[in-house]
């Protein structure tokens, strides 16, 4: 279990995560958002709610929506760190959605919390992920092609084998250690098919299919 008395971050009110709201967090949740829209699953578990953003915005098409959290002060349906499997949820779900939390965890933690999540799923049922991606990003659009593009650059300390990531993070994408093939290689060996990857500003973000 996450030890909370050195992990403040998972007291939060929800008024902190809504003060910060950016344009990072709402170009993530765009593409979060259309996916469920595009595939209208009749009921989700989100891990990590954090603002509340996807649940507003999906709950009036999906007949159930759920969330779990370790954090009490965002009254998750299930108080549950994703490390610990709930049996009473096993193939309960069409969609499972995590947005920025598995780089919370312990990077050895992350094919247990991708098992429970894969677990959670029925067949052929969705996880939608984003994963923080450690670079420097330009965002452009020209006059003749009215579709904003991405550069993406590797900061100068990863190129040295190092880098700075979130104090809140235990590891992340681009951070000198960990690479998207090794986070695809521990999604496809808990069971997932890697449906689509998105190189999005500041995260990654996944469509897996059980």
């Amino acid at each position: 279990m996450i030890d909370k008395k050195e992990n403040s971050q998972f007291e939060r009110e929800q008024s902190y995560f809504l003060e910060k709201l950016d344009f990072l967090n709402w170009y993530r949740f765009f593409f979060i958002i259309k996916e469920i829209v595009m595939f209208k699953p009749k009921n989700v578990l989100e891990i990590g709610e954090g603002s509340g953003i996807v649940r507003r915005a999906v709950e009036p098409i999906v007949n159930n929506y759920e969330t779990m959290d370790v954090n009490k002060n965002l009254k998750p349906a299930y108080l549950n760190d994703i490390r610990n499997f709930l049996p009473q949820l096993k193939e309960k779900f069409a969609c499972v959605v995590a947005a920025d939390v598995l780089e919370h965890l312990p990077f050895e933690n992350l094919e247990t919390a991708l098992k429970n999540i894969n677990a959670y799923l029925k067949i052929g049922g969705r996880a939608l992920i984003t994963i923080p991606h450690r670079s420097h990003y330009l965002l452009w659009m020209t006059s003749l092609r009215h579709k904003p593009r991405i550069l993406r650059m590797p900061t100068l300390k990863r190129l040295i084998g190092k880098t700075w990531i979130d104090p809140d993070h235990q590891w992340e994408i681009g951070d000198g250690k960990h690479k998207i093939k090794d986070v695809e290689r521990t999604m496809k060996k808990v069971g997932f098919n890697v449906e689509k990857l998105q190189k999005l500003l500041y995260v990654d973000f996944w469509v897996l299919k059980k």
